[in-house]
């Protein structure tokens, strides 16, 4: 499945084509700094940077059998966290 990433960080510093591991897909909300909802660790492969954007294209891969599989669908979008939130995930 197609997903575009809207990242906090310039994209240009990732691998392309490799898989970056410790990447958590946070589903929920945060209050008063605690975030409710459920976690998923996951990997994610950058295919392709998008020409002066910070925005990629990039493969997600959860590795539990538990995802929220029924919420994947076309449109949805997803934060990825690493000690911070890095991007919005929205499945293409």
């Amino acid at each position: 499945m197609t997903r575009s990433i809207k990242t906090s960080l310039d994209p240009s510093h990732f691998p392309v084509n490799e898989w970056i591991k410790d990447i958590v897909v946070n589903i929920g909300k945060s209050e008063n700094y605690r975030f409710y909802g459920d976690t998923w660790t996951v990997l994610v492969r950058v295919y392709k940077l998008i020409d002066n954007t910070w925005n990629t294209e990039a493969d997600v891969a959860f590795i539990v059998d538990e995802a929220p599989w029924h919420l994947l669908e076309q449109g949805f979008s997803f934060k990825l966290w690493a000690g911070k939130d890095i991007a919005t995930v929205t499945i293409l």
